[in-house]
This record gives structure tokens, C-alpha cells and sequence, in this order.
């Protein structure tokens, strides 16, 4: 598991440089004004919609796919498939239509701050992005199969045509023209997932009817969507409250908030993403084997494997905040203005990266029991603290708020989701990785001190930019000097694999 969740973070990390790629081409040329916040609202819409399909259907999906084949066999699991799909086109069809006749109320909820021109042709934009709901929604479905029948890279690998589309259209539209960025839009959602059809040929699914639209599985799905939708969209609302309430702090509010969170995202993507795409149907198989002791030494597995990855990472942006949004967006419209803004966002959003971790592999273990109900009590308060706490914070301390009350509201939805798997009766025994942990805290402290040291150093005869990579190279070495000395089970993992390889040739 580890093995495969290490190449897919390496794949994944192409993928995401990919998504900053994007990124750095919006900053160049539309910065922080009206063309970049216009293009974002509208982008916005079809992505957390995108999403949260991505989420519930796969959430629901793989558990139900799996019990299907286990005792029906792969025949009946695709005609269910089939059956689910045309259900969700016809679902994602009635709601794209809704979306278009009602996308004033939707802009004026995701951008309350928005009026007269600015409102109006995000409005006109947000209609022709909202046409490619339906493809993406289908598509998650088939995203899910690809996972379930581990073609995990090319499951990932679709956001790089996006992207690249995206890319392509911000330069044709790079005098403001917003009917090419709208249509870049909308042809990246829909052209994105064409890889992915020779990989369904592949794999052995072809369309076939005879599922009935009533049966058991489909109920199933059903009863698990809805659930599963509101908890698993907890980042997308957490995104959405933030932006909305941006919109009314500062006009380069939304932009400053998109561009914190996409770096953000990029740590996420890479290793949260990588490591529950990777377990969550091998947990959803061993829930069906009835595999408890299995089930647990994965749980711990992917958390520490995570945290490795993760604590440094929040360690390095927190030290270098404002040095990698310079090095990442300083260019063209955007400022150092918008540096200082978007790093000061930025140092607050990435207390919570750890959280994000924690608590998405906690909601994959109950959904693999098919419970929903436990992530949505446990995204309820968690949205409930973040609106709460965004509101206060934001009028207090202003667009840093908001990342403050996003942060501390991960943190109580994983720590409550750590109550709720302590109090279920699988055994979980989570406390066994606790002294791996320290180890992973101590030592991406000790790194941290490094790399500034290292950067203070630097900086006397190395320009800015080059300094924070030299850097970040640094920290790259100490910190896995440190996990060899320290003997992190990562590494003594490795090294037993690496071992028992050299023994087999």
C-alpha cells in the first residue's frame, strides 16, 4: 500500500505542478482584478459541483460497487454501473438547467460582494461553465471504477488536460476577453476525462442494461449519497463561506483567497488525495472480508505515511509563507502587494493541513462501513464553527480571519473524528503510531530551523528566489537525514522492502 501511494504522490505531483501552472498563468496575466476574480466565480461553480459529485458518488460508490461484486460478480457490478450513470445524467442535466436559470442567485451567494458590471458578467459566464455539469458528474463515476480496478495514475491524470486547456485559453483571452475564458472553461471540464476511456475498455466495462433503476444497490446508493454529499463537501463549503465573505472584505479578496488555498491544495492533492485514493477501496474490501486487524494497521499505516509527508510541509510554509507565493505568482499583474496579502492567508491556511488528513481518511473508514451518518454529524459542526468563526475573525483581523477560522475548524473536525472512531467497535487502536509521530513532529521542527538558517545564508549571495530553492533543498536532505537517524517506520519500512527485493533477484 505504501508502495503504490509513493508512486502516486510522485505521479500527483506532476499532475498539481500542472494546477499551479494554471495558477501562475491567471496571476501573470489578470493579477488580482476584476478579469481574475470574474473568471474565478465562474470557474468555481462547475468545479465544487464537479467536486462534490466526485465525492458523494465515489463515496458511495466504490463500498456498494464492492459488495456488488463480491457476491454478484463483476457482470451484475457493471450493469449497475451502467444503470447509476444514466441516473446521475439525467440528475446532473436537470441541475445544470437550474444552474443556468439560476446563476444571479448563485453568483450572489458565492460573491455577495459583487455588483453592477462585475456581477452581470459573472453571471453570463457562471451560464456557460454550468453546461459541463453533466459530463463531469457521469465522469466521477467512472473515476471511481478506474480506482476500484487500481488504475489509480490515469484516475489523476485527467486535471492535466484541464489544466493545459485552462493554460491555453488564459492566453488567448489574455486581453480580458471573457467569452474565451468562459469556453476554455467549459471545453476543460468536458474534453478533460477522454483519457479515460480506452482505460474503462481495459478494464472490462461496457454498457449494459438489465440493472433495474429500483434495485437493492441502487437504494443503497441513494441512501448513502445525500449523507455523504454534505460531508464530503466540507472543504468546498469551507471555500465557498471563505470567498463569499472575501468578496465583502477587500475587492482583491477572492483572488488573494483562491491563490492561498490553490497552494494549499497543492500539498493536499499531492499527498491527502494520493493516500485515500490508494486505501479507500482496500478499505471498503477489507470491511466486506470482515478484516478488523487489518483494517486497523492500514488506518495507522496511512495516517503516519501521511503525517510524514504532511508536518514537514506545514512546517516549510509556515516558514517560508510569503517566499513561495513570490517565487510561485510575482510576475506580470500581480504585485508584491498581492505577495504580502496572499502569504499572510497563506500562513494561517497551512495550520491545517495535517486536519484535512486526519479527517479524510477517518470519513473513508465509516464509509466503508456504509455509515454516513457519523462524517455528517461531523461536518455539521465543523461548517457550523468555520461560518461561525470566518464571520468574527474576518471582521476582526480581516482576509487572515478567514484562514484562521477555516484552520480551526478542520482541527475540530479532526479531532472529533478521532472521538468518533475511538468510540466505534472496531478497534482501531490509533495509539500505537503515537511515538512515530513525535518522532515525525521533532524532526520537521529541526527541519525548519534548518532551511532558515540555511536561507538566512544564503540570501548574502544568492538572489531571493534561488535562496528559498537552495533552501528548500536543504530541508529536503536534513529532514531525511533525520527520519534514517530518528528511524522513522517509513524507512524501516522501505528498507525491509528494498531487502526482501534484493533477496528475490
Amino acid at each position: 500500500m505504501q508502495h503504490t501511494s509513493l508512486l502516486l504522490m510522485l505521479i500527483t505531483i506532476g499532475t498539481k505542478c500542472f494546477g499551479l501552472a494554471r495558477e501562475k498563468a491567471l496571476a501573470h496575466f489578470f493579477g488580482t482584478s476584476d478579469v481574475a476574480n470574474i473568471f474565478l466565480i465562474a470557474f468555481t461553480l462547475p468545479m465544487v459541483l464537479s467536486n462534490l459529485f466526485a465525492g458523494s458518488i465515489s463515496g458511495g460508490f466504490i463500498p456498494v460497487y464492492t459488495e456488488m461484486a463480491h457476491k454478484g460478480g463483476d457482470e451484475e457490478a457493471n450493469r449497475f454501473t451502467t444503470t447509476l450513470a444514466f441516473a446521475v445524467a439525467v440528475i446532473a442535466l436537470v441541475l445544470s438547467i437550474l444552474a443556468i436559470i439560476f446563476a444571479p442567485t448563485l453568483v450572489h451567494l458565492m460573491a455577495p460582494g459583487f455588483h453592477g458590471a462585475t456581477f452581470e458578467k459573472t453571471v453570463a459566464m457562471s451560464r456557460v461553465t454550468a453546461l459541463s455539469m453533466t459530463v463531469t458528474a457521469v465522469f466521477s463515476i467512472f473515476k471511481a471504477y478506474l480506482q476500484i480496478h487500481e488504475h489509480f495514475i490515469v484516475s489523476m491524470f485527467h486535471s492535466v488536460v484541464m489544466n493545459s486547456i485552462l493554460i491555453v485559453a488564459m492566453f488567448l483571452g489574455r486581453a480580458g476577453d471573457l467569452r474565451i475564458l468562459a469556453l476554455g472553461i467549459f471545453f476543460a471540464f468536458c474534453f478533460q476525462y477522454v483519457i479515460f476511456l480506452p482505460y474503462l475498455k481495459k478494464s472490462g466495462f461496457h454498457l449494459r442494461r438489465g440493472y433495474p433503476l429500483k434495485g437493492e444497490a441502487m437504494k443503497k446508493m441513494w441512501l448513502l449519497i445525500l449523507p455523504i454529499l454534505i460531508s464530503t463537501s466540507v472543504l468546498e463549503l469551507n471555500n465557498i463561506v471563505s470567498k463569499a465573505l472575501a468578496s465583502t472584505i477587500a475587492p482583491t479578496g477572492v483572488a488573494v483567497i483562491n491563490y492561498a488555498t490553490k497552494i494549499q491544495g497543492f500539498v493536499t492533492g499531492i499527498v491527502v488525495t494520493s493516500i485515500v485514493t490508494v486505501t479507500y477501496p482496500r478499505m471498503a474490501k477489507l470491511v466486506e472480508d470482515e478484516s478488523s486487524e487489518e483494517l486497523s494497521r492500514v488506518m495507522r499505516q496511512s495516517l503516519s505515511l501521511m503525517a510524514a509527508f504532511v508536518l514537514p510541509a506545514t512546517v516549510g510554509v509556515v516558514c517560508f509563507h510569503k517566499e513561495i507565493v513570490r517565487l510561485l505568482f510575482l510576475s506580470g499583474a500581480f504585485s508584491a502587494e498581492d505577495v504580502r496579502a496572499t502569504g499572510e492567508v497563506l500562513l494561517f491556511y497551512a495550520l491545517g493541513l495535517f486536519a484535512i488528513g486526519i479527517r479524510e481518511i477517518g470519513v473513508r473508514i465509516f464509509y466503508s462501513r456504509k455509515d454516513a451518518a457519523v462524517p455528517l454529524i461531523n461536518a455539521a459542526y465543523m461548517v457550523a464553527v468555520n461560518v461561525a468563526l470566518s464571520f468574527i475573525l474576518g471582521k476582526i483581523v480581516g482576509l487572515r480571519g478567514l484562514a484562521m477560522g477555516t484552520s480551526a475548524s478542520l482541527w475540530v473536525g479532526a479531532v472529533g473524528m478521532l472521538i468518533h472512531l475511538k468510540r466505534t467497535a472496531m478497534g482501531l487502536k490509533l495509539t500505537r503510531g503515537a511515538k512515530n509521530l513525535g518522532k515525525i513532529a521533532l524532526a520537521s521542527a529541526l527541519m525548519g530551523i534548518i532551511a532558515k538558517a540555511a536561507e538566512k545564508i544564503l540570501m548574502g549571495f544568492l538572489s531571493p528566489n534561488v535562496a528559498l530553492l537552495g533552501a528548500i533543498v536543504v530541508a529536503g536532505v536534513s529532514y531525511l537525514l533525520l527520519a534514517f537517524v530518528m528511524k522513522f517506520d517509513e524507512i524501516e519500512q522501505i528498507k525491509k522492502l528494498l531487502y526482501a527485493k534484493r533477496n528475490k533477484v
